[in-house]
Formats: C-alpha cells, structure tokens, sequence
C-alpha cells in the first residue's frame, strides 16, 4: 500500500511531500511491525493451552496444574491485548503525523496550482489525503502487518502433522486466489466509483459556488437533474463493486470454515488412528483460523485499500505536476520595474491562449491603464502580472526577475492585487486587510487610510472588528472593492495590480479610487490599472490597448489618445 504510485512520480522523490509524510510514518511503521511479531506469537497461546488441557489435565485430572496453565495462559493474553492496543495506538499517531506533515504542502499546492484551483477540486484533494490518513489509522495496515504470519502458522500445523499442514496451504491458496479475484473483479470498480464520486462532489462544489446566479436563472431543478445523474453514476459502479465484493468476501468466509472444520474432521481421524492427540487436533484447528484470519480480513479491507491506492495515485501527479513550486532563493525586494516580454498567457495550462504577443516595459513608479472591449484579455493579463494565470510563453519580469523565479508567497508580500471579482475570506475586516498575518494595528490602519476607506470602516458596526462572512457577505459590493484596495496597499507593495477596482463604486468611491492612485504615484509605486471608464485615464501615465487578446497600441497616455482620435489606432 506504501509503494510509488507512478513511475512519473519516482523521478520526484526526494522533493515530493507526499513521499516524505509517508516516510516520517516509517518510524511507527517498523515499531508496529516488531510489534504484529509479538502479537501473532502470543496468539500462540490458546492452541498452546488447548493442548496442554486435553493432553495433561483431562488425562491426570491435576486441578493445580489447569491453574498453573490458566494463569500462564491469562498472563499471555493480557499482554497481547496491551501489544494490540498500542499497536492501533502507534497507528493512530501515524495517521495523524501523515496528515500533518501533508496538510501544509497540499494546501499550498493547492493554493498556487493553476490547474487545481476551483473549490470543488481543493476540497475534494483535501477529502483523499483525510482518506489516506484514515486508512494507516485503521485495521486495515494491522491486517497487512499479519499477513506475513500466515507462512508460519500454516508450517506450524505441518509441524503437528503433514496432512494438517496440507489442508492449512490449500486453504490459504484458495483465500489467496479470492483475494485475488476481489482485487480483479472489484478494484476498477471502486476504482471507477471514486472517480464519478469526485466529479458529483466538484460539480456540486461549483453548482453552490454560482447558487444565487443559477436560482436567479431558475437553473434549480436543471441542476440537481444533473447532478442526479453524475451521482447515480457513482451510485451505481459503488453498488455493483460492493455487491460482487460482499459475495466474494462471503465465499471467503465459507471457504475459511469449510478449511477449519476439514481441519477437524482429519484431526478426529487421526486422533482416533493414534497419530495425534486430541489436543493437537483441537490446536490446528485454533492455528489454521488464525493463519486464514488475515487473508480474509483483506478481501473484507479492499475497498479501503484500493481508495487509498487511487488517492495516492492521484496526489502523487499532483505534486509532480505542481513541482515548479518548490522552494526558490529569496530575492531582494523589488523596486517595481515590470517587463512584459512577448508574453502568451492562457487560463490553465492546456488551453488555447487568450492573450497573444504583449510587450511593454513599465518603469519603476509608473503607472499603466489597461483598456479594450470586454473579452481582449484585459483580465487575464492582469492575472498573469501578478502569477495567478499561466504564462505559455514569453516572461513577465519584477526588476529584472521572471516571475517563476521567485517563491510565491515572497512575491506576494511585493504585489497589491484587486481581482475583478473581489471575494473577502470569512473574518474580521482588519485580518481581511492584514492578508491574515499577525500585523500591528498601526499598519493595519496606514493601509486603510491610503486607500482611503478608513472613515468608511469606522462607520461599520463594530469598526475594524467587523466579521465578514464567507466570500464578503455583509458588505456591499463598493465597499468589499474599497476593504480588497486596502488589502492590496497593505505592506507598502512595489507593485499594484488594479482589475477594474471602480466597477461597483459610487462617486464618493471614484473620488477615493483617484486620491488613492495619486498617492501610490507619489510614493513611487508601479500601478497597473484595468477599466472601462475614462474619468482614471486622466491619473494614469501609460495606456495599453487590448483588442482580441492582442495588444493593438501601448506609449504614454496623451500619445496613445492622440493616435486613437487621429483613427490611426481602431477603436476598441
């Protein structure tokens, strides 16, 4: 269960997070395993005992030594139960530390990926490494770690006789050839059952990411139709694995009685032929039940085992995939000096770019207006200025760096960013504004009052304490873009990327907007400024046109508007 889940993933080992939680579990792993030895060899002892009470007790009818037997034999089971116990102890911690050591790096890579980012597909990732610890915390590792003693309780009954030892290996094969035919009849489809169960959950994720729009649009019953349909998919591969997996794991539970009663009834035979004795008899039968326990509890595990194989498979091509977001040297901050360098940027990786060929270079301190008709590219190029789209070819440079070149969350703390479509994270209006860190309310404050919105908080119910809820609700669309501008301005960035941060501001809200870009002139920020309305143009130093994903003119404002009305630029 702990091996490599792809050949793609081996290349990676030393740098995948996935790879090194597993190895912080091995530790508990080889403790649990020293532990299954005394364990298995403890369940020696009710064979053990039965033996000795049918070849010494019942035949001497000594009472002191049935005591003697009972308290070494109490003895034995006691510790075997403290040794079974911290065996699911051990296990427990593993899972735990499995899950800890993957928590951060999964939330990361989730948090950068550009090809994992809808809510739907974070959570469900985050569902399968929950899976995964699950899965070491439960019986099923325990059942692995008996396995290997089967081997030898089955030479334990050959010890007794070599026809007990007979039955017991033709036994184990046919468990073992059921749990191989679990494994070929029902692992696609458990397999096939995770897959349509993670495509309801992301399409459920994203139906009530959109839910007022879609009610709104009377989408309600179109929506649970489908989604209907995808989960009965789901429904219906789980059905069909789980009946045929109850069936085998029924046969299994037959054939596992049928062996053991076998085991008696050419026990009772050779007892009565004199070749063994009674309590050997009874022994092998204790021995055999104990050596097919764990080949049956596999076939009763497998469906626990093969999700975990599926979510390992699948997490490991998610870090691979998402390796270029490893650790990189810090840079020194930047003073803002943005080039774009022939740059194509799509949304995810894969897909057909949407913005073709920009080139610009942006001084340090100066500021640039994005304008063009709706679908140029506007958005998607302001997305990729600050790393969040991916960038197909051509560099995007911060002083003199492309932007793959820097640690994301260090380059975060350089960019101010207003996305067009501002969504708050559930909190405080002050821990929205602090980007969540441990900031001083002095710097808190500072950024509020640059972007102009320091009154307005103070205005709110509880000022600065504010709870938001999830997405930015109890705030207005004009002041969840004023509160998102205050966020952006907070650690003194070098460089402001601004998508269309007036789209749902009043005209006290666009007085502010310009008092705030006058100010981040004067303070020698680089402005990068996406809109539809000419009232900012006046407060910009440059203008780049977009017209179907291609940049159509860029220079200084008042040149750019010249060549526009002059018609030597189209329209757009």
């Amino acid at each position: 269960m702990f091996k490599k889940a792809s050949q793609t993933a081996d290349s990676f080992d030393a740098a995948t997070p996935l790879v090194l939680a597993k190895r912080a579990c091995y530790p508990a792993l080889i403790t649990v395993f020293a532990l299954s030895l005394f364990i298995n060899v403890a369940m020696l002892t009710l064979p053990l005992f039965s033996m000795q009470l049918y070849d010494r007790v019942l035949s001497s009818g000594n009472i002191n030594t049935l005591l003697f037997l009972a308290m070494i034999a109490a003895f034995f089971l006691i510790l075997s139960g403290i040794l079974d116990y911290a065996r699911a102890g051990i296990l427990v911690r593993a899972g735990h530390l499995f899950e800890e050591r993957l928590r951060g790096p999964l939330f990361n890579t989730l948090f950068q990926s550009s090809t994992q980012s809808s809510p739907a597909h974070a959570q469900q990732y985050l569902r399968e490494a929950q899976a995964m610890s699950s899965t070491i915390s439960s019986g099923a590792v325990s059942t692995l770690f008996d396995l290997p003693w089967t081997p030898f309780f089955v030479v334990l009954c050959f010890a007794l006789h070599p026809v007990l030892g007979t039955i017991s290996v033709v036994g184990v094969i046919v468990l073992f050839l059921l749990a191989v035919i679990n494994e070929m009849v029902t692992g696609k489809m458990y397999a096939a059952t995770a897959e349509h169960g993670a495509r309801a959950n992301n399409f459920v994720g994203s139906v009530f990411a959109s839910r007022d729009a879609a009610r709104g649009l009377g989408m309600g019953d179109t929506l649970a139709a489908r989604w209907s349909q995808i989960s009965d998919d789901a429904a219906t591969s789980g059905t069909r694995a789980g009946e045929r997996g109850a069936a085998i794991q029924a046969v299994t539970k037959t054939c596992r009685f049928m062996v053991q009663m076998a085991i008696l009834a050419f026990g009772a035979w050779l007892a009565v032929e004199r070749e063994i004795s009674p309590g050997v008899m009874l022994a092998s039968s204790i021995i055999m039940g104990r050596a097919l326990a764990p080949v049956e509890q596999i076939v009763a595990q497998w469906k626990r085992i093969v999700g975990f194989r599926s979510s390992e498979k699948r997490l490991a091509m998610l870090f691979v995939e998402n390796m270029i977001l490893a650790r990189r040297t810090d840079l020194p901050a930047p003073t803002g000096h943005l080039a774009v360098e022939q740059v194509m940027v799509s949304v995810k990786p894969g897909m057909q770019p949407t913005v073709l060929g920009v080139d610009f270079d942006l001084p340090a301190g100066q500021s640039l207006a994005i304008v063009g008709a709706s679908g140029s590219g506007k958005s998607t190029l302001a997305r990729a200025l600050v790393g969040a789209n991916y960038t197909v070819s051509g560099d995007i440079r911060l002083d003199g760096a492309a932007l793959t070149q820097w640690n994301s969350d260090a380059l975060g703390k350089h960019i101010g960013y207003v996305p067009q479509d501002v969504e708050l994270i559930e909190g405080t209006v002050a821990e929205n504004i602090a980007r969540f860190t441990e900031a001083a309310p002095e710097d808190i404050i500072k950024a509020a009052k640059e972007a102009c919105v320091h009154d307005v908080i103070l205005r709110l119910p509880d000022g600065y304490e504010t709870r938001i809820g999830h997405g930015g609700q109890g705030l207005s669309g004009g002041m969840r873009q004023r509160v998102a501008l205050a966020r952006a301005l907070f650690g003194n960035p070098a460089l402001v990327v601004l998508d269309e941060p007036n789209s749902n501001l009043d005209e006290e809200g666009e007085r502010a907007l310009v008092k705030s870009v006058q100010f981040m002139k004067q303070e020698k920020r680089t402005v990068v400024l996406v809109t539809h309305r000419p009232q900012i143009l006046a407060h910009v130093d440059n203008l780049l046109v977009m017209g179907l994903g291609r940049q159509i003119a860029y220079g200084a404002r008042d040149e750019v508007i010249a060549n526009m009305r002059g018609n030597k630029v189209a329209a757009v």
